[in-house]
């Protein structure tokens, strides 16, 4: 049996895992705040178009796919790894 330790992580795919959860993370909180600022009374009807409250709607929508996309990246770039350093350990 032999004794093969795991590869660590590469310097681009932590950045790509960062990154991602933190537009997750960010986009979770813009959420909350949404739900939250339309139950204490910012509606369309008040002043919600002003402000952050635009910046607050919108960046779900712009940060959630590209979450998505990094997450998508980061899956690839793991399997090109893997298969280098098998190709490497089959030699």
């Amino acid at each position: 049996m032999t004794d093969e330790t795991p590869r660590p992580a590469s310097r681009m795919q932590r950045m790509l895992a960062f990154i991602a959860a933190g537009l997750v993370i960010l986009s979770i909180v813009c959420f909350f705040v949404l739900m939250i600022g339309t139950w204490l009374g910012a509606g369309p009807d008040q002043n919600a178009g002003r402000g952050i409250w635009p910046t607050v709607e919108l960046l779900p929508l712009a940060a959630l796919p590209i979450a998505f996309v990094l997450i998508i990246v980061l899956l690839v770039v793991s399997l090109f790894g893997r298969s280098r350093q098998n190709r490497k350990a089959s030699r």
